[in-house]
């Protein structure tokens, strides 16, 4: 009885420490170590459903800022606008087709103006698919010798797509629309 009991003790310890390895090793793989500048972060996987509604919101921001923060350069614009064209659909390049048709982007280099976006918040709703987000925000233009401050608001719909190095997120922006751009202020320099 004795050796049955040694041995069904040291089958169980064995199983005891078997199990408490693998769920071990099953949380350490949810751990991702990641380099920023030399510097090692620790981050954390979660469910995609969890995080999903953090994602399309910084989706929808980094769109904004690539979108509508511009410098009076051609080549600037050019490059800022297709990094913004890969997270979104043909509305957004449709809008700024728009304001190119209207002067606008010709007027911003030839007076120097410099325009930049901060986005206060971005509501999104992601109880239905498509996803839906509400941006609200301020739009900064910087002239010469005045600073205008206009509220602005879009809307959008966001589907997932493929992930790639240009869309990090998998998201796509579709029927992308400013629904308001009134001037708050405009004061001297």
């Amino acid at each position: 009885t004795i050796v049955i009991a040694l041995v069904t003790g040291s089958f169980l310890f064995c199983l005891g420490v078997s199990i408490a390895a693998f769920l071990y090793a099953e949380k350490q793989r949810r751990y991702v170590y990641v380099l920023d500048h030399g510097k090692s972060l620790i981050a954390l996987q979660t469910d995609a459903v969890v995080s999903k509604d953090i994602e399309v919101s910084d989706h929808v921001a980094r769109f904004h800022e690539l979108f509508f923060n511009l410098a009076p350069s051609s080549e600037s614009i050019k490059e800022t606008l297709d990094k913004a064209y890969n997270l979104a659909d043909r509305s957004a390049y449709d809008y700024a087709q728009d304001l190119a048709e209207k002067g606008y982007y010709t007027r911003m280099i030839s007076a120097n103006i410099t325009q930049q976006m901060m986005v206060d918040s971005v509501v999104v709703d992601v109880s239905g698919y498509p996803y839906e987000a509400v941006t609200y925000g301020r739009l900064y233009v910087l002239r010469e010798s005045t600073l205008t401050e206009s509220v602005i608001e879009t809307h959008c719909k966001v589907v997932d797509v493929a992930r790639s190095s240009v869309n990090p997120h998998g998201l796509m922006i579709e029927g992308f629309a400013v629904t308001e751009n009134s001037v708050k202020e405009t004061r001297k320099r």
